[in-house]
């Protein structure tokens, strides 16, 4: 049995050391966001604020994206805070497990260096071990720092108990996560495989925990999804510990079996046999884009099926929204703000009363509540549809540190044009994703609004496809560094990290006006209170061309295997 872990523990460091950068990145991220807004949020949900969020939470669309809502019972800022945020945080550590867990098994083993390890003093299972252990230590890390940075940050409402279950809740999760996608890589015979299982299952318990949440009847599917049972913890409302137990037990019986299949199979082979290849190449592989296109295409295409779900799941709130916004301020501040417009409710109107004041405001102005709530989704979906592109154009990078870039080029290939094959393929799942959003929000609101005219579909594909160029311009300087600077590629997600920030928080006027400005985001015209400025639009899409092509030429003259040296 010892020999099946030796040199684990070496292992553990040697990963620790090569993935310090990402990791590190990771915590920070997320600890700027969910720490960060603590205060912001703050400050501004409180009083009657508080209340009509906390009352909000009953619409079905809300519990569909957040959860049940445990607010009307602890109708406190701590309680609300854990409702709105836990989800998608714990979505968000699923997906840095997923990928942590992804590339020191199935991608090391992919690319030749698991045969190295291999060779070396180590036991069969020690490279998993130590993946899984390294996994551990990172949420681990996220867990406590994000307990005590609430902790210290919150308000009276969170106490320290809650604060260090809201870490351990989002550490759990992760561990999960991390467990399965170790599973995953046993299945497959790739890390394409491997990556598309793990978010495929992320997906569906994500829809699992949806339909459990909305439906008493059926809470056994939030009780299986490992999102909907994280949520039963409920920091700041309880503080249940049942549920840490619960997933640390599924995470062990998970990891015991990916042990096991991990035993049994061979180096490089997956227990699911890869399909066998066509006998010749298909005429889309005859080409550096078609190449490139069959590396991306089914993330191209979850990423398209999930930008829809997102944009209708947002528009199932749009029935409910004007009383929402009407009572409280947090909301008014998101979407009436943005806008130019103020609207104090007074004290003594009624909900009608306060509504058609509110309503009778933003038409003065010339709009509808519902486009400037679709201008809010919108401004939020195109941050989310920002990662996209630049996972697919860093394909390049990753192609090249497995060696199989130069096998390519070394045939009569140009170089320019198989960089460009990726670039073009990240523009446009851009566009697509944008449109999807369109998509989904216009069908989602034509089945439930009282008046489909609300929000039309001309408003709406132009409200979304706006922030094309903008996510252009980010693609484009993804580019610019795999030509010119590819040890610093990962700059790249620092920027989109300070964008988000810049973007999101900005909209509640927190940061000076003119620093949404250092970003692409600054420029564009957010329908409906801004007019659609052709020019700005041209000059972001050339900016996008203009660092796209510097990429590209940069890529022509350096040395290929400069990220591997």
């Amino acid at each position: 049995m010892r020999g099946n872990f030796e040199n684990t523990g070496k292992l553990t460091v040697f990963m620790l050391r090569c993935g310090r950068r990402t990791a590190i990145m990771w915590i920070v991220l997320l600890l700027v966001i969910v720490v960060g807004l603590v205060p912001a949020i703050g400050g501004i949900a409180y009083g009657d604020s508080l209340a009509e969020l906390s009352s909000m939470m009953e619409n079905p669309g809300m519990v569909a994206m957040v959860g049940p809502p445990i607010t009307l019972e602890y109708e406190y800022f701590g309680a609300l805070y854990t409702n709105f945020m836990f989800l998608f945080v714990a979505l968000t550590v699923g997906i840095m497990n997923i990928f942590l867990i992804v590339r020191h098994t199935r991608a090391d083993e992919e690319q030749g260096r698991y045969e190295v390890v291999r060779s070396l003093p180590t036991g069969r299972l020690s490279n998993l071990t130590a993946a899984y252990l390294t996994a551990a230590l990172v949420n681990s890390v996220l867990s406590v720092l994000i307990g005590l940075g609430m902790f210290a940050l919150g308000d009276e409402t969170m106490g320290f108990e809650g604060s260090m279950l809201w870490g351990v809740g989002l550490g759990v999760t992760g561990l999960v996560f991390a467990a399965l996608t170790a599973l995953f890589c046993q299945l497959s015979s790739n890390s394409r495989s491997a990556n598309s299982y793990a978010f495929a299952a992320l997906i569906i318990f994500y829809f699992m925990r949806a339909v459990g949440d909305m439906n008493a009847d059926m809470e056994i599917f939030s009780l299986i999804s490992p999102l909907g049972l994280v949520l039963y913890t409920r920091p700041y409302a309880g503080d249940h510990w049942w549920p840490v137990l619960v997933m640390l037990g599924i995470s062990v019986v998970v990891a015991v079996v990916a042990y096991y299949l991990n035993s049994i199979r061979d180096i490089d082979q997956g227990i699911i046999p890869a399909r066998p290849g066509r006998p010749e190449a298909s005429p889309l592989l005859r080409s550096s884009f078609g190449l490139t296109f069959r590396l991306t295409r089914t993330a191209m295409i979850w990423f398209f099926v999930g930008m829809f779900l997102l944009g209708a799941s947002y528009a199932t709130v749009l029935n409910d929204m004007d009383e929402f916004v009407a009572h409280n301020e947090f909301y008014r501040t998101l979407i009436l703000v943005p806008a130019g417009i103020t609207f104090e409710a007074m004290d003594g109107m009624s909900t009608e009363e306060i509504v058609s004041a509110m309503n009778a405001v933003v038409e003065h102005a010339g709009f509808t509540l519902a486009e400037l709530f679709s201008a809010m989704v919108n401004n939020m979906m195109a941050l989310i549809t920002m990662t996209a592109p630049i996972v697919l154009v860093l394909r390049a990078k990753t192609e090249e540190k497995a060696i199989r870039t130069e096998l390519i080029l070394a045939t009569p290939t140009c170089r320019i044009r198989y960089l460009a094959g990726f670039a073009c393929v990240s523009f446009l799942t851009a566009a697509f994703m944008q449109f999807a959003l369109a998509i989904g929000l216009f069908s989602m609101a034509q089945a439930i609004l009282p008046n489909p005219d609300m929000l039309s579909f001309r408003f709406l594909i132009e409200a979304a496809m706006v922030y094309t160029p903008a996510i252009w311009v980010v693609t484009g300087l993804a580019v610019l560094l795999i030509g010119l600077l590819p040890k610093a590629v990962g700059f790249i997600w620092g920027y989109f990290g300070y964008t988000f920030l810049v973007v999101f928080i900005g909209r509640m006027d927190i940061f000076p006006s003119w620093l949404r400005y250092t970003t692409p985001f600054g420029f564009v015209p957010e329908l409906p209170m801004d007019e659609i400025n052709f020019m700005t639009l041209f000059l972001l899409t050339l900016a996008s061309a203009i660092l796209t092509a510097a990429g590209l030429l940069s890529y022509k003259n350096r040395d290929i295997n400069a990220i591997t040296h």
